[in-house]
């Protein structure tokens, strides 16, 4: 990929939560929106969706009018659950269809977009990724539990205090994480965890960890070497291994944008 000439950076705060929720996207807004002023070439935008197509409709925007040279972070404020996010479970996008506009934009902003996701991001996240394509971020941030809302209200201001691009989350992620109480359970026997960031890079590496998804890779291993009396089950797998190896090898160079 070609270098980046970087002319404007900015934060794009997309919100879509119920109207009784606490509008944790917009006070986040009006609480960083003087950042504009701060730096030269600078813009903080909100967008607010009400519902899917709202929501689809503004990634799409944002594809549309972004210019070469402009980077900026995308916060994203929703419920987050599982297999995507939303309001609630009837009314989501999945993982899958936010990687697809997500992609458009990282791949238009040359591998910088960084994801902040002010909710829970399930664990299942990664079987959401294809790694035949582009990474669709250069990296997230989000947490494997529940987001409090005092926490966010608390923690996301001051994660972006000192930010001036996507380069600057190193800081921001710590002063994020200092400012949350972690000895406060969610519920009795469930504690709070720390926010994290992953790459696109790692997340490609969790793709092709055949440690990481036993029964995801029993089923690679059936699918590559099905079953049969001739070849022990352990050579089955050790060869399927090999081979996982190798087409992660193919593909990484393509997907992290460094071919």
């Amino acid at each position: 990929m070609e270098d980046l000439n970087i002319n404007r950076t900015g934060i794009v705060i997309l919100q879509w939560l119920r109207n009784e929720d606490p509008q944790l996207g917009e006070e986040l807004y009006f609480q960083i929106r003087n950042k504009e002023t701060q730096f030269d070439n600078f813009f903080v935008t909100f967008y607010k969706a009400t519902n899917q197509k709202e929501f689809t409709d503004s990634l799409q925007k944002m594809i549309d009018t972004l210019e070469e040279g402009t980077i900026f972070t995308l916060h994203i404020v929703a419920h987050g659950y599982e297999d995507g996010l939303g309001t609630d479970l009837s009314t989501s996008i999945k993982w899958k269809e936010l990687f697809y506009y997500t992609r458009q934009l990282n791949i238009k902003m040359h591998n910088t977009l960084l994801i902040v996701l002010s909710s829970c991001v399930g664990g299942g996240i990664l079987s959401y990724i294809d790694p035949t394509q582009r990474a669709p971020y250069m990296a997230f941030i989000g947490s494997t539990r529940d987001v409090l809302i005092k926490d966010a209200r608390k923690g996301f201001p001051l994660f972006y205090e000192g930010y001036r691009s996507p380069l600057d989350f190193v800081k921001g992620l710590k002063a994020l994480n200092e400012s949350i109480d972690f000895s406060e359970e969610l519920e009795p026997g469930k504690r709070k965890t720390e926010f994290f960031i992953m790459s696109a890079a790692q997340s490609f590496d969790e793709i092709f960890n055949p440690d990481r998804d036993p029964i995801f890779f029993a089923k690679v291993v059936s699918k590559i070497m099905p079953p049969n009396q001739i070849i022990p089950q352990e050579l089955r797998i050790q060869k399927a291994k090999e081979l996982f190896k190798k087409e992660g090898e193919k593909l990484r160079p393509y997907f992290t944008f460094t071919d």
